[in-house]
């Protein structure tokens, strides 16, 4: 083989290799670039699933407070409602005093303990009443009391509220759960 001819030879396989390797690294560049889409999809993918997750806990986050705020909002509204309710019962404890009130009075006189009495409250207009049951006691007129007596005796240790403002005071949580439930639905 000839000088030319060898330079040709060589000159050829140098371009073959020189084609061979710019395939490969063109192959090689789709093949990285081909991993980097997929890199930088997967961490799209990842951020959009993460931004998500935090868009929803951030939501969830949200609504609970809301619902606890609600909740708040609505126990204050229940409690304000019975506070009223409350005020407009003690209110209207006087209207108890109906026609048959000495009997009601004698029946609250007959769940008294046996006992010698020293003083006995009760509303300025049930003061006679008052002395019919208790006619050696001293009998005190007293304007908080719309209805029913307190007592004294033992040298004051012994006390018993029977009036209507403590009756209703000691059934009023029992009362105010039904009370508000039948008023609620009006409000």
């Amino acid at each position: 083989m000839g000088y030319h001819e060898l330079v040709a030879s060589l000159r050829r396989e140098g371009e073959e290799r020189v084609a061979a390797i710019r395939t490969a690294a063109a192959t090689e560049g789709d093949r990285i670039r081909g991993d980097a889409a997929a890199q930088l999809q997967a961490l799209r993918d990842d951020y959009a699933r993460r931004r998500a997750d935090a868009i929803a806990a951030a939501a969830g986050k949200l609504a609970a407070e809301g619902r606890r705020r609600a909740e708040r909002i609505r126990l204050q509204a229940e409690s304000s409602l019975a506070e009223r309710l409350y005020a407009v019962a003690r209110a209207s404890l006087a209207e108890l005093r109906g026609d048959d009130y000495a009997g009601h009075f004698a029946r609250l006189v007959g769940e008294l303990l046996p006992c010698p009495w020293e003083t006995v409250w009760v509303n300025p207009a049930d003061v006679p009443l008052a002395r019919r049951h208790f006619p050696q006691v001293r009998i005190e007129a007293d304007d908080a009391i719309s209805g029913g007596l307190r007592v004294t005796g033992e040298g004051g240790r012994l006390t018993i509220d029977n009036t209507f403002e403590k009756r209703l005071e000691r059934c009023w949580p029992e009362l105010v759960s039904q009370v508000v439930a039948a008023v609620l639905p009006q409000v």
